[in-house]
């Protein structure tokens, strides 16, 4: 009997919500009270969780491994968008690797090769995930589920690995039934996902299986005041002049470095240790820029970063949605991994006629960057003779973000902002 190739039908939908709203639950209502920040709470949270993320030396390799796919992504990505984008390369590679525990052979090494050795990758995200900080102020919710169709017979021991070490949910739907998409997509909404994302639309019936991951993140930080935003203009890397709503923070304590070639600036995130990186190139466009940035550069720019000092910060206020068929950016970026017509997953059905191949990868990621939740506590306001010997971090051109945790510096979310989609 000739070799049918089953196809797996993975779908990787991460949502990641970068916002500074009077309320992480998005379920509340714009009515509700602002969340009021105890800062000495905030910041017993925040040690709590870099405590937690302590990791030995193999864990450590695994996150330079994402990294280093991060900035591969970021160079063809860049490539080929000259718009504002986002992605989450963490939860991206988790998926990733979830997958990686079915796959055997040359298929398996090829992945080692890229996201190190599978083993030491499922007791990473274990522990990665156990410490994902889940309080008033930071809340961030990484979410695996694997349906199988009626006719895919998952291996236990597949199973039980990727629910012990991503707590993936394993469940048998039929593929061809269209209440199967509502079932899972209430699943994910009993997991306290936000009710109004739609996780997914439509599942192909001549797939086996479909993997979905989401990432959902909303955190409180302290720089800006709503009344303090105002439109001034950006310039755009093919120099036009747009004009946006830019926040504004005359007195921001900042982590802060000042290079010839960019400027950079790390904003912290109440209750938790994650970071958001903001680089600014100064003598290159944006796209130039980005395809010098790698992981060596992301480590000596976090290393140059001054103890925190008081920096005029201008930053715009903006929201983004990215929507990527990340089959066609590995192909390009990782050849000998994604771009061969034999990369087969053998090891997570029980089929011995059929394989299981890897058919799809969509990645859809959106981000917003506001000033909201500043209400609930005051920023000192300096005075107008200072201005002129403060460090300056004006974000009136394109530049780049990186979420990041300060314990092990894994990106969570990277993007481009170039002007467009600005809110």
């Amino acid at each position: 009997m000739a070799m049918r190739t089953t196809l797996i039908g993975v779908i990787i939908l991460l949502l990641g919500l970068l916002v500074g709203c009077d309320s992480i639950n998005s379920n509340k209502s714009a009515s509700d009270k602002p969340i009021k920040i105890d800062k000495v709470l905030a910041a017993l949270l925040g040690k709590k969780h870099l405590e937690a993320l302590a990791l030995d030396s193999a864990d450590r390799l695994c996150v330079e491994k994402v990294n280093d796919f991060a900035f591969t992504l970021l160079h063809q990505i860049a490539i080929d968008k000259d718009s504002s984008f986002v992605v989450a390369p963490l939860s991206l590679a988790s998926a990733i690797a979830v997958a990686a525990n079915g796959a055997v052979g040359e298929v398996r090494d090829s992945l080692e090769q890229v996201f190190g050795p599978i083993i030491n990758a499922n007791a990473f995200y274990k522990k990665y995930m156990a410490a994902l900080p889940h309080n008033d102020y930071t809340d961030c919710l990484i979410l695996n589920y694997l349906a199988a169709n009626t006719d895919a017979p998952i291996l236990d021991a597949f199973s039980q690995t990727v629910s012990t070490s991503y707590n993936v949910c394993v469940q048998i739907h039929d593929f061809s039934k269209k209440k199967t998409v509502n079932k899972i997509n209430d699943w994910f909404h009993q997991q306290s996902l936000d009710e109004k994302i739609k996780v997914i639309e439509k599942l192909d019936p001549e797939s086996s299986l479909c993997l979905i991951n989401t990432l959902e993140f909303n955190a409180l930080w302290p720089p800006f005041k709503e009344e303090n935003t105002h439109l001034k203009a950006f310039e755009t890397a093919w120099g036009e002049y747009l004009k946006i709503p830019i926040m504004h923070n005359s007195e921001a304590n900042l982590p802060y470095v000042d290079r010839e070639e960019f400027q950079a600036v790390s904003i912290p995130y109440y209750g938790s240790c994650y970071r958001m990186l903001i680089v600014l190139p100064k003598t290159e466009k944006l796209a130039t820029f980005s395809q010098s940035m790698t992981l060596e550069s992301f480590h000596e720019i976090l290393d140059s970063l001054t103890e925190p000092v008081t920096v005029i910060l201008d930053l715009p206020r903006f929201k983004c949605e990215s929507n990527l068929s990340m089959m066609k950016l590995l192909k390009k970026s990782l050849p000998r991994v994604f771009n061969q017509e034999d990369v087969y997953f053998n090891a997570i059905v029980d089929d011995p006629i059929n394989s299981l191949k890897l058919k799809e990868i969509d990645h859809k990621t959106s981000i917003e960057v506001n000033e909201k939740g500043t209400k609930a506590f005051s920023v000192t306001q300096g005075s107008c003779v200072l201005i002129s010997i403060m460090p300056e971090f004006i974000a009136n051109h394109p530049f780049l973000y990186f979420v990041y945790d300060e314990a092990t510096r894994a990106i969570l979310l990277m993007g481009q902002f170039c002007g467009d989609g600005a809110i």
